[in-house]
């Protein structure tokens, strides 16, 4: 009895003296309070802790991050990384793989560019979030005042429709787009070489965005501004924001949003057409490329943790699929799981959520290589001396390959020492 005892004595000690696991992570302000409220559900369920550290978005959060990879990577356990960042990461070693955790189902259950923008060479490493795309939207009123009743899936249709709307004075110019020499230009050109058919780099990272099909791309862009006259040419000073700020205003006719766009066009405090917009499927050269651009993040697991089984476990809480539901109907946090689009609670929570879902299946990533914030640079001027028509769009894009080439091999070389 005495030794039971003991035995009892001692457990209590040692359960007394255990220290509370935490984990540390870093992220922007944006939806603070809900990380506040699922981290402390965490705690409850599991014993874990989680503490955030919140820093603005962009700059000072990679800075932050890079520094403690740089300095072992202790400091953040999880964090959230674009998708665009993943091979970098990799590279570098500062994330860990996830695939002894991820389970068959799982993947099954993964929207297939969600998963894969958190993969690399054959490995996974961390799970969707924000796993959201550029959505084409257009003004169903417009449109039906010039006799159409569904949007075209064709480009040249699209031009047709457009300068439609222009000679009935329903609108200056039918669209606008962010192609500012920014990453938004990057952006909407992924989506376009795409509709066309076109991609960036051949199984070897060889450029071969400057074929034909880019070339047709990239002159169509340059023929909406100045031969057709359908795009608003402050579009080559625009980021998303300005051409959100068109869209509300009902000044253009169609264009594209990220996120959930009908949350905030059907909201009458930000929106002069509620009830007006809908979603559709992006155009493309021949009607059977439907393609549009990615932009998912995801959480990662850094290479530094001390106690990776509950990292995983955590962002799998977060931003698995039930974790996903509760953020996508509590903070409107685009989810990146099958079940969770199917789901008759999220399907209900605002309109056109079926056409996102079927526009979910025709996605493409950015170019996923090492290099990429390098080649991006590089693209984006190269992109907006041909839509200046300071280049041609073959010029530019031979020069833009070019570039890719030469900051691969500066990148291998370094890698090599």
């Amino acid at each position: 009895m005495r030794k039971v005892f003991v035995v009892i004595l001692t457990m209590v000690i040692v359960s007394l003296f255990a220290e509370t696991i935490e984990l540390n992570t870093i992220f922007g302000p944006e939806d603070l309070g809900y990380y506040i409220e699922r981290n402390q559900k965490f705690y409850d369920q599991t014993g874990v802790r989680v503490n955030i550290t919140v820093v603005p978005y962009g700059r000072d959060q990679n800075i932050k991050l890079i520094a403690s990879m740089l300095a072992g990577g202790e400091q953040y356990d999880i964090f959230i990384i674009d998708c665009v960042e993943v091979p970098l990461y990799v590279e570098n070693g500062w994330v860990l793989p996830i695939d002894e955790w991820l389970t068959e189902d799982l993947k099954q259950d993964a929207i297939p560019f969600a998963l894969d923008g958190m993969a690399y060479q054959g490995r996974w490493y961390g799970l969707p979030w924000v796993s959201e795309w550029k959505s084409f939207v257009y003004n169903r009123e417009m449109i039906k005042k010039v006799g159409y009743d569904e949007f075209p899936k064709t480009w040249d249709g699209v031009v047709e429709l457009a300068k439609k709307l222009q000679e009935a004075g329903i609108v200056k110019y039918a669209s606008a787009w962010s192609w500012a020499q920014k990453e938004s230009l990057v952006c909407d050109f992924v989506a376009i070489l795409s509709s066309f058919g076109g991609r960036f780099f051949d199984e070897n990272l060889n450029p071969v965005f400057n074929d034909e099909r880019g070339v047709q791309a990239l002159q169509f862009m340059i023929d909406m501004i100045y031969k057709h006259q359908i795009v608003n040419p402050a579009s080559l000073g625009w980021t998303e924001t300005e051409v959100y700020k068109a869209i509300f205003n009902n000044d253009i006719a169609f264009g594209m949003m990220w996120g959930i766009p009908l949350v905030d066009l059907d909201n009458p405090e930000i929106s002069k057409g509620v009830g007006q917009w809908e979603i559709g499927l992006m155009p493309s050269v021949d009607g059977e490329h439907p393609y549009t651009v990615s932009g998912p993040m995801g959480w990662a697991i850094s290479y530094g943790t001390k106690h990776p089984k509950e990292a995983f476990e955590y962002i799998k809480f977060l931003a698995g699929p039930e974790g996903a539901l509760d953020a996508a109907l509590k903070a409107g946090i685009v989810p990146g799981w099958k079940s969770v689009w199917e789901n008759p609670e999220f399907k209900n929570t605002v309109r056109g959520l079926d056409k996102m879902y079927e526009q979910a299946m025709y996605i493409v990533h950015r170019p996923r290589v090492p290099w990429y914030l390098e080649f991006s640079n590089a693209l984006q001027e190269e992109l907006h001396k041909a839509l200046t028509r300071q280049k041609s769009p073959k010029a530019a894009l031979d020069a833009a390959a070019q570039a890719a080439l030469k900051i691969k091999a500066e990148y291998e070389k370094g890698r090599k020492k």
